[in-house]
């Protein structure tokens, strides 16, 4: 812990502290700076807004460029809201957490759990990811994936952060086995299947009709431990003020008898939880970094 106080961190316990002290300010201050931020990004951080325009005129051809655009404005909006608001998660009482997530498909938890079914959520990728796992965590803890930053002192906050509420977290590289152990324990299990890991470790499937790696682990866990598969998104109610997750109903007839066919299944169910609330997906993700025929998407 002493290294975390050497002039190396000075400038990162600045932006800590920054953090913290927007947990001490009224949500439409810690929003409104979240708007400028938003727009000074969207402006000048030409890489990422590049990377957004490219995966929505993917994803949305039927959009003309201005609806796109709006998108991702609202997009980098999204993004920014939850970094203003994670020191609620890092700082903040359970009470006052509690007050700013939202639950929802909970039932379908419980009906898997119910025919003996061990649980694996397909997570997607959304700005307020970290507040899904505080959601769920709230009612039963869970194991999830986590890759350590470069920056140790941002790193221990964040992994301390999604130890809230006793959850846990575990390296990818622990492999297969590491997550099926867990399975086989009662464990609940977070996957997050829609990053591009390269034609090593994928399989291709469409999403919204553009072929894009995917991870098949998904289908290999359930056939080994048993699992309900659950697609799980975490989306911003304006309105309520809340972050709320939504639990799907268990991915039909699944695993199938393919990785293929798996990879289509999840990202068929991807779609649909992007469709519940397309700003909050994570667009500046590099999803279809890798083609079938080499071909570059991204200029990036």
């Amino acid at each position: 812990m002493r290294e975390y106080f050497s002039p190396k961190y000075w400038t990162t316990w600045l932006g800590i502290c920054f953090l913290w002290l927007l947990t001490k300010l009224p949500r439409p201050v810690r929003h409104s700076v979240a708007k400028l931020l938003a727009a000074l990004a969207w402006r000048f951080n030409r890489k990422r807004r590049t990377i957004v325009e490219t995966n929505l005129a993917i994803c949305f051809p039927e959009k003309n460029k201005t609806a796109r655009s709006a998108l991702g404005r609202k997009h980098f909006q999204a993004m920014a809201r939850s970094f203003m608001d994670m020191g609620l998660i890092w700082f903040s009482s359970d009470k006052k957490l509690l007050k700013v997530i939202r639950l929802e498909g909970w039932e379908h938890y419980e009906s898997a759990r119910a025919v003996g079914k061990n649980i694996i959520l397909h997570v997607a990728h959304t700005a307020g990811l970290e507040f899904g796992a505080m959601a769920v965590g709230s009612r039963e803890p869970g194991l999830g994936p986590y890759n350590a930053i470069n920056n140790k002192l941002v790193d221990y906050f964040i992994a301390k952060g999604r130890r809230r509420f006793c959850n846990q977290i575990f390296e990818r590289d622990d492999g297969m086995l590491a997550y099926t152990r867990a399975l086989k324990k009662g464990k609940l299990l977070y996957t997050l299947t829609d990053e591009d890991h390269g034609p090593e470790q994928s399989v291709y499937a469409p999403l919204f009709s553009h072929p894009k790696a995917t991870l098949p682990i998904v289908g290999r866990l359930a056939k080994l431990s048993n699992a309900a598969v659950l697609p799980t998104t975490t989306w911003y109610d304006k309105k309520k003020h809340q972050y709320v997750t939504t639990i799907l109903p268990a991915i039909k007839n699944f695993p199938t008898k393919t990785a293929e066919e798996d990879a289509k299944k999840l990202n068929q169910t991807l779609e649909k939880m992007i469709l519940i609330a397309p700003e909050e997906y994570m667009w500046t993700l590099r999803i279809f970094r890798t083609q079938k025929d080499g071909r570059r998407v991204y200029n990036y």
